[in-house]
C-alpha cells in the first residue's frame, strides 16, 4: 500500500505533494511521486526530444524526492511516458494506493466543464479515492494538531454516501477532523430523517461516540433543499461556510451514462471552490450482509385498480410491526392563462376536500383485515404536488417503496411521461415494481 502523488512540477501541484506527505507520514505508508510526460504526437516524429523530456524530468523528480525524505517518510519516484490519467492509475493499482492526490488546476475555460478533463479521467480511471488539493495549509495544520480539518460530506442515502462516510475514519488518522454530512435533497427543510439517515451511513450517534473518536472531532447530520443541482448546492455551501475539503462518494459510468453531466462527484471534482475528495465504491468495504428490515414501506397510489395491487403487495411484505404509508399526490394545478380562465375555473376550497376525503376513503379500502392483527401500522398521507419530487421526498423517510408500473413499451413509453421510470433512476430507496398480470 502507497500514497500516489502525480505531480508536474507546476504551482499548482506543489500543494498536492505536501499533502501526499503529510499523509504518508501520518498513515505509515510509502509516498509514491508520479510524473508522466505526456509527450503525444511529437514521440513518433522526435523521439529524441522526448527522450531529454523524460530524463529531465526523472531528475527533477528525484530532487524533488531527496527534499522529501526523512522523518520517517519513504519516497518513491516513477517517472513515465503516456496518458498522464492512464499511467497514474497503472501504478495506483500496482501499489494497491490508498490514496491518489494531485493538484487542482484552477478554473481554466472550458477545462471547468468538459466531461474528459484531466481530474474527470483520473477519477474514471483510479480504483483509490482521488484528492484533488487546491490548499496545503489546512491539511498540514490538521496532520500537525493545530486546528481540525473543516469537511463537507455528500451525504446521500446510498451506496455513495456510504462510501464517503466509510473514509471519515482514515481522513481522521491525518488529524481532526470536524465533518458536516449534508445531504442535498428535493423539497422542504424539514423533510429529511436524520435518525434514518444516520443509521444507513452508518455514522454513530453522540452517546455512542468513545472518548478517544470524540478527540478526532466533531460529526453532525444536517439536510439542505437542494439550489439548483446538488453539485452547485454543495460548492454553494462549502464556499460560504469555509469548508478545506469536500467528501463525496463515486459510482462507475460506463457508456452514455459519462456523457451526461448529472454525476455529482464528477461535477465536483470540475467545480467545487476548493479541495475535493472522490472515494469509489471499491475503496471502502462495504457494510455486510443482511439489508436493514422493511420498518416503513411507502405506497404511491394513483386510486387505480393497479396501485391496489402494489397496496397488497406492500402488506403482504410488511413485518409484524411495520407501517405501511398509503400516499396520494394531488397534481398541482397549473395556473391558467389569464384571457381564457373563465373557461377552466379552478376548484374550490371545498371541492378540494371533499376530493381528499373520497381519496382517503379509497386509500382506507385498501387496508386488509388482518392488518392490525399482525400490528401493522397504516398512515394515509394525501398531498398536492408534482407527483415525482413528492414520492422522491417521502422515500426518504421509508426503506422500500412499493409501486404500481403500467408495463409501458414502444411508442406509448416515449410518449407518455412515467413517473415509474423517472423514480427508477432518483429514488433513494429499494423500489419494487408491481406489473399488472398478463393478458390472458
Amino acid at each position: 500500500m502507497a500514497i500516489v502523488c502525480g505531480t508536474d512540477f507546476s504551482a499548482g501541484a506543489a500543494p498536492a505533494v505536501r499533502v501526499a506527505s503529510a499523509f504518508a507520514r501520518q498513515l505509515g505508508e510509502p509516498l509514491v511521486l508520479v510524473h508522466v510526460v505526456d509527450v503525444g504526437a511529437i514521440a513518433c516524429v522526435a523521439r529524441r526530444l522526448a527522450d531529454e523530456l523524460a530524463e529531465a524530468a526523472a531528475a527533477r523528480l528525484a530532487e524533488l524526492a531527496a527534499s522529501l525524505e526523512g522523518e520517517g517518510l519513504t519516497v518513491e519516484t516513477r517517472c513515465l511516458t503516456g496518458d498522464p490519467d492512464e499511467r497514474i492509475a497503472e501504478v495506483a493499482r500496482e501499489t494497491a494506493a490508498t490514496l491518489v492526490v494531485a493538484g487542482v488546476l484552477g478554473h481554466r475555460s472550458s477545462e471547468r466543464w468538459r466531461v474528459g478533463s484531466l481530474a474527470t479521467r483520473l477519477a474514471r480511471a483510479v480504483p483509490a479515492p482521488v484528492l484533488l488539493v487546491a490548499d496545503a495549509e489546512p491539511f498540514e495544520r490538521c496532520a500537525r494538531g493545530e486546528r481540525a480539518l473543516r469537511v463537507l460530506v455528500a451525504a446521500t442515502p446510498n451506496a455513495s454516501g456510504a462510501a464517503a462516510a466509510g473514509w471519515i475514519p482514515t481522513l481522521r488518522r491525518l488529524g481532526p477532523c470536524d465533518v458536516l454530512l449534508l445531504h442535498v435533497h428535493e423539497g422542504k427543510p424539514g423533510d429529511v430523517d436524520v435518525e434514518a439517515l444516520r443509521e444507513r451511513l452508518a455514522v454513530p450517534s453522540d452517546d455512542a461516540v468513545r472518548s478517544d473518536e470524540a478527540d478526532r472531532g466533531e460529526t453532525e447530520l444536517r439536510g439542505v433543499p437542494v439550489v439548483g443541482w446538488v453539485a452547485d448546492t454543495l460548492a454553494l455551501v462549502a464556499e460560504r461556510d469555509d469548508f478545506d475539503l469536500i467528501l463525496v462518494g463515486g459510482r462507475p459510468r460506463s457508456g452514455l451514462a459519462r456523457i451526461r453531466q448529472d454525476s455529482v462527484s464528477e461535477g465536483l471534482l470540475r467545480a467545487a471552490p476548493g479541495s475535493v475528495l472522490r472515494v469509489p465504491f471499491a475503496a471502502v468495504a462495504t457494510r455486510a450482509a443482511t439489508p436493514p428490515p422493511l420498518g416503513t414501506i411507502l405506497v404511491p397510489s394513483d386510486l387505480s385498480p393497479l396501485a391496489a395491487e402494489a397496496a397488497r403487495y406492500a402488506y403482504a411484505l410488511a413485518p409484524n410491526g411495520a407501517t405501511v404509508v398509503l400516499l396520494h399526490v394531488v397534481e398541482s394545478a397549473p395556473l391558467p392563462n389569464p384571457l381564457y380562465a373563465h373557461y377552466r375555473p379552478r376548484p374550490t376550497p371545498e371541492e378540494r376536500a371533499q376530493r381528499a376525503r373520497e381519496a382517503e376513503a379509497s386509500l382506507r379500502a385498501l387496508v386488509p383485515p388482518d392488518a392490525e392483527r399482525r400490528d401493522v401500522e397504516t398512515r394515509i398521507e394525501i398531498v398536492e404536488g408534482e407527483p415525482v419530487e413528492v414520492i422522491r421526498a417521502r422515500a426518504e423517510r421509508a426503506d422500500v417503496v412499493c409501486l404500481a408500473t403500467h408495463g409501458r413499451s414502444g411508442l406509448s413509453r416515449l410518449l407518455g411521461g412515467s413517473v415509474t421510470r423517472s423514480l427508477a433512476a432518483s429514488c433513494p430507496r429499494p423500489l419494487l415494481l408491481v406489473r399488472p398480470p398478463p393478458a390472458d
